[in-house]
């Protein structure tokens, strides 16, 4: 996904360039607001928090650490640990320790999940209304979120952000992965669409973050089938943005492999 490595950099502002931000992220604000506020994520330096991820492939379990402005991030668990330090991922013991998923996907997919739908306020993301959609009987605003070329490992991934008109929060996100190895030469129309419904949220330094939510393949705007897996999040913690996070946590170590871009 795209939108998975999209680092925030340092940068000055002018009062231009802050009215055409504000302006790009307009039809998700309400959204935002309804989940902390995207000013209170960005006043935050990281977050960690345990995950489990249950799919065809298996169950992933393991607990992980983000820098909020760099996304450097560190994973570990007993089987595996891996790691992203200014781009460059690593993973041990091996390169095919998470069983088949690649790494570099791996690296901030949990974490961009969970960081929805503050993640579509990162530089790169530009959002589009779709009006009102329709889902399962109750109508949605429906938001497109696409991305600038060049944002991330596959900028052509897209989302679509059902949120709920009377509580502002978001209920779901159909979505389009493009990442090399998963797409697998596919055109862009014969890419199968999918579904993340968020089950149950939690409230986590003043943020309301998803605690659990359920994957689904997704044919004429709505969820097809049982679900594809399950992903769970626990023990969030934020900390404040000084002092950051010590980033000899995500330096490579000697032993671990670089991670390709597949």
């Amino acid at each position: 996904m795209s939108c998975l490595f999209a680092p925030l950099l340092p940068r000055r502002l002018s009062l231009i360039s802050l009215f055409v931000a504000a302006s790009a992220f307009a039809q998700l604000e309400p959204s935002f607001q309804a989940h902390g506020g995207l000013t209170k994520w960005k006043n935050y330096g990281s977050v960690e928090f345990d995950q489990t991820w249950t799919s065809s492939r298996g169950v992933k379990k393991d607990h992980q650490l983000f820098d909020l402005h760099s996304r450097d991030g560190l994973i570990t668990s007993d089987t595996y640990s891996l790691g992203a330090e200014n781009g460059e991922v690593w993973i041990k013991p091996a390169l095919e320790a998470l069983g088949g998923t690649p790494p570099r996907f791996y690296m901030w997919t949990p974490f961009y999940f969970f960081g929805m739908p503050f993640v579509f306020g990162d530089p790169g993301a530009v959002q589009e209304t779709l009006g009102k959609k329709t889902f399962q009987g109750q109508e949605y605003d429906a938001v497109k979120v696409t991305f600038k070329k060049g944002t991330g490992d596959s900028s052509e991934d897209f989302y679509i952000a059902y949120v709920d008109p009377g509580s502002r929060q978001l209920n779901l996100v159909s979505y389009v992965v493009t990442y090399s190895a998963l797409r697998k030469g596919k055109p862009m129309e014969e890419l199968e669409p999918h579904a993340l419904v968020f089950r149950e949220w939690q409230d986590a330094g003043g943020l309301r973050v998803p605690r659990s939510g359920s994957f689904y393949n997704w044919q004429n705007e709505n969820i097809e089938g049982e679900p594809l897996g399950t992903m769970e999040f626990s023990n969030v913690q934020f900390s404040a943005k000084s002092p950051a996070p010590d980033s000899e946590k995500f330096k490579k170590p000697a032993d671990a492999v670089v991670a390709p871009f597949e």
